[in-house]
């Protein structure tokens, strides 16, 4: 089993998520929370809505619903009304996270930069170019 890519890469991810969690906590957060408040971020200058946090994180309708609902209730996001459509809602962050912002920011760059230290500068590219490629290949 040691050489299943499959279970590699999910020893990756567990391992990847425990940081992020760990990171979290300090703030009352999850990590799910964390790469969200990061995604609205850095993403400020396009509109945001449910359906893109969706795609970006490869979740299902409900389970968007169920992290943004909590995100909203506790003051982590705000959802804006469209005008054409009032059924679209616009995703954007509170004052609370944008006072978290850096932080969180600074935290996923170290993240970043300590899981890429474990290959080598020239493989790194193909490392993330490959990684954006699974979930598509996956879904056919």
């Amino acid at each position: 089993m040691a050489s299943d890519v499959a279970h590699l890469i999910k020893v990756a991810s567990n391992e990847i998520s425990r940081g992020i969690n760990t990171f979290a906590r300090q703030y009352g957060l999850t990590g799910t929370q964390v790469q969200i408040i990061h995604y609205l971020a850095i993403s400020s200058d396009k509109n945001i809505y449910q359906k893109d946090i969706e795609n970006e994180f490869n979740i299902r309708r409900s389970t968007a619903t169920n992290i943004l609902k909590t995100m909203e209730k506790n003051e982590l996001i705000l959802r804006r009304n469209i005008k054409p459509d009032s059924r679209l809602k616009q995703i954007i962050l509170s004052d609370k996270s944008k006072e978290l912002q850096d932080a969180i920011a600074d935290f996923m760059t170290t993240n970043d930069q300590k899981i890429l230290s474990a290959i080598g500068t020239l493989e790194r590219h193909s490392f993330v170019r490959a990684l954006k490629k699974i979930p598509q290949k996956l879904k056919k």
